[in-house]
């Protein structure tokens, strides 16, 4: 009973401190003997909700924890393109993603809906999980090595130091009562951890997981329990808004480098550095005035002109009308399922390939495929809406398989008028790369560089199947003059979805100063973007 209360304990004081709005901030770092500046700080998480724990992968990508549909997910942050994309597809919360040393795997605690508690891996690759230490319930932790994990566990509502040895399964108790920080100290054989024996000091203290062997390292400031390394010698805080330093055997006290609150950020909770020191993530508590910049209207001058039969529908009220037809679809009520459609619903294979049309017809279609599988489960991993347009990818379990799909959605103010499905399928290479390569040439305004990313044959499509460009020459005559009349020309990925051969970006792009969204789906073959269809 004592281990169900403490896990429920810690759900419990997660959930609490998730109602906080935290961000994620990223600076760099320039360190001149024993000066420390941060420079060009950027909210790189920049949502409403739960976003913390962050750390680095390499010096390009940034992992952390991040509300998504209600769960705590795992994000991860393309620092070179301001992209963002979802690594696990599970039920559970995920929080603390650190990568795991010589793999292409992250690691997680995860929360499940049941209460379990338990530290996995998720592949980079495909987001597959598999539990990494069976009977303890890690709360906190790091690696030491590929095979060895500096975990606090949760032991009669108390966090205890362990190691685990997942190669043999073995674990060692080495401490009580510690804290929630545990770091790697650089060019060294050792581990720090923050030990609350003595409840009026908290102590930085290392540990030395081959012998065992724990060592005093220096105080924290009163209260404060999240530390990062900036090398063998000193030691970053933050308690509030303020960021300070302890450089071992130099300094008698925590000395301040930096208030932050010109960032907006009240309270300090986590922080992490890249291998060489460079770059400095900060996750903190943020003023409400600092949340998120006013929201752009998505919709131009000329959109926002209707006459008395069309109805503006807002993206909010998109998301809400398709979301009315997922719970019904799992708990296979038909009624209520075609109801969620417009009479005159249209539904179609990608681009514009007909499948059949009216909710009568879909009615029918469904009580037969509802039929034929008896297990049908919908789950919506990632959301992306433009005006009147809606894409989901989607994870569907039929019977006893599970595919990834994506759909995309056309909505009236009341029903889905369309349903257009892209089906996954097989690529030999990254999509990603020359999508990237693509957004990079864009926005330096490289038209040679930027022709390069296409196939001699590009067709550039307005969904879902109007022809507007092909071929190289349309391509470099139509942005050529374009970038040249646009100086302050900039894309950045508002959100992204990877399915087989197809990169699927929101957009949004800076030209003269005006801000507007669009969607693309890029196809790509033989490295090279074959296909554009833009949703706008």
């Amino acid at each position: 009973m004592k281990i169900l209360y403490s896990i429920l304990f810690f759900l419990v004081s997660h959930l609490c401190f998730s109602q906080s709005n935290t961000e994620i901030f990223l600076f760099d770092l320039e360190t001149n003997n024993s000066k420390i500046e941060l420079k060009n700080g950027k909210n790189i998480s920049n949502s409403e909700g739960y976003d913390n724990q962050p750390s680095f992968l390499d010096d390009r990508y940034i992992v952390f924890s991040s509300t998504r549909n209600g769960q705590t997910d795992i994000a991860k942050y393309d620092t070179r393109y301001s992209g963002r994309l979802w690594v696990n597809f599970t039920d559970g919360g995920e929080y603390t993603p650190l990568k795991i040393p010589n793999k292409r795997e992250i690691s997680a605690v995860r929360l499940d809906k049941d209460g379990k508690q338990r530290l996995y891996s998720y592949s980079l690759s495909n987001g597959q999980s598999t539990e990494l230490i069976k009977d303890l319930v890690v709360a906190y932790y790091t690696w030491y090595d590929e095979n060895t994990i500096v975990s606090a566990v949760i032991e009669n509502e108390e966090l205890n130091l362990y190691t685990s040895n997942i190669e043999d399964g073995t674990n060692r108790k080495y401490a009580t009562k510690v804290g929630r920080s545990f770091h790697k100290i650089p060019n060294s054989n050792l581990v720090s951890f923050i030990s609350k024996e003595n409840e009026n000091q908290w102590q930085i203290k290392s540990l030395n997981p081959s012998t065992g062997d724990t060592k005093i390292i220096a105080n924290t400031m009163t209260g404060v329990e999240d530390i990062c390394w900036l090398d063998g010698n000193t030691i970053l805080s933050g308690k509030d808004n303020i960021l300070y330093k302890l450089r071992l055997r130099r300094d008698n006290d925590w000395k301040q480098i930096a208030d932050l609150s010109s960032n907006g950020i009240t309270k300090i909770t986590r922080l992490a550095t890249n291998t060489s020191a460079t770059k400095l993530l900060i996750a903190g508590d943020i003023s409400n005035e600092a949340t998120t910049a006013e929201p752009v209207d998505e919709t131009t001058e000329e959109n926002n002109t209707t006459d008395e039969t069309t109805t503006v529908v807002n993206e909010t009220e998109s998301g809400e009308i398709v979301q009315k037809h997922i719970e019904p679809f799992n708990t296979r009520n038909l009624e209520a399922f075609a109801n969620a459609f417009d009479e005159d619903v249209i539904v179609n294979r990608f681009p514009n390939e007909k499948m059949y049309s009216g909710r009568n017809t879909l009615k029918e279609n469904y009580r037969q495929f509802f039929k034929n599988n008896k297990k049908s489960n919908v789950k919506v991993l990632n959301r992306m809406t433009h005006k009147n347009m809606v894409i989901d990818e989607e994870l569907v379990t039929l019977n006893n398989s599970t595919i990834r799909q994506v759909t995309i959605y056309q909505t009236d103010a009341e029903n889905i008028n369309s349903m257009t499905f892209l089906r996954n399928s097989n690529t030999t290479s990254n999509p990603e790369a020359i999508v990237n390569k693509q957004l990079e040439v864009y926005n330096n305004r490289d038209i040679e560089g930027f022709v390069k990313t296409y196939s001699s044959d590009i067709k550039l499509y307005t969904f879902p199947s109007t022809l507007n460009s092909e071929g190289h020459a349309a391509i470099r005559k139509g942005y050529a003059s374009f970038f040249k009349s646009v100086p302050d020309l900039n894309a950045q990925i508002v959100n992204r979805i990877v399915l087989g051969n197809k990169v699927i970006d929101k957009e949004k792009v800076t030209v003269n100063g005006q801000i507007f969204y669009a969607i693309a789906i890029y196809e790509v073959e033989n490295g090279l973007i074959s296909k554009v269809t833009f949703i706008q």
